[in-house]
């Protein structure tokens, strides 16, 4: 199977997985976007633990380490206020990337803190406002 068909396999995956949380994106490839995300942390937990991980052990550590911590951060009130008119998936996959590029500087730094910095960064109104109050 070619790269591109198991990546298409793998974003339907994600997005029957991801049913009932109403995930959307406003960008026809968000679901490709997002299993590349996973994609990518296959990488990096077979590199750090020197083994191969298969798909669904990431999509599992994926899971249960990136989603459920970004889940809680981008779904509290001063982030979506800070957001209104977003789509839930493009905020995910964007607050992600922030959250990899603060990684890098401060592997401490949590998805919560990630979240209120992007928020910070690039929101608006009264959550933006009262993000960098928490931050």
């Amino acid at each position: 199977m070619n790269n591109a068909v198991q990546n298409l396999d793998r974003a339907r995956s994600l997005s029957m997985m991801f049913a009932a949380d109403q995930l959307e994106f406003s960008r026809p490839n968000g679901w490709e976007l997002l299993a590349d995300h996973v994609e990518k942390h296959r990488y990096w937990i077979g590199r750090e633990l020197d083994v191969r991980v298969t798909w669904n052990d990431a999509v599992f550590s994926w899971y249960e380490n990136v989603v459920v911590p970004l889940k809680r951060a981008v779904g509290s009130w001063e982030f979506r206020s800070a957001f209104p008119r977003q789509a839930a998936g493009n905020l995910y996959l964007a607050v992600s990337d922030h959250w990899h590029y603060l990684k890098e500087h401060n592997p401490a730094v949590s998805a919560e803190d990630a979240a209120r910095s992007f928020a910070v960064h690039y929101g608006c109104g009264i959550g933006r406002w009262f993000s960098r109050f928490l931050l």
